[in-house]
């Protein structure tokens, strides 16, 4: 599953809007619009630990879902 879609879903999961997850990783809201509509197709690794941790799942748990497992 593309990381847009893992995205959306825990997005959506936590009840976050797109601004205040922005807030707490630190980016722009562009940033976390760009993830979500596949113009950005994946975050550095960095990032991607800081928008797991502020949606309150793993990293693992995101990229096993991103890789289909």
């Amino acid at each position: 599953m593309e990381y847009r879609y893992v995205l959306a879903h825990y997005l959506d999961k936590a009840g976050m809007s797109q601004a205040e997850l922005a807030a707490k990783i630190g980016s722009p809201r562009s940033t976390v619009s760009a993830l979500l509509s596949g113009r950005a197709k994946e975050p550095t690794l960095g990032k991607a630990k800081a928008i797991a941790d502020a949606l309150g799942v793993s990293l693992d748990e995101m990229a096993r879902k991103t890789l289909g497992e």
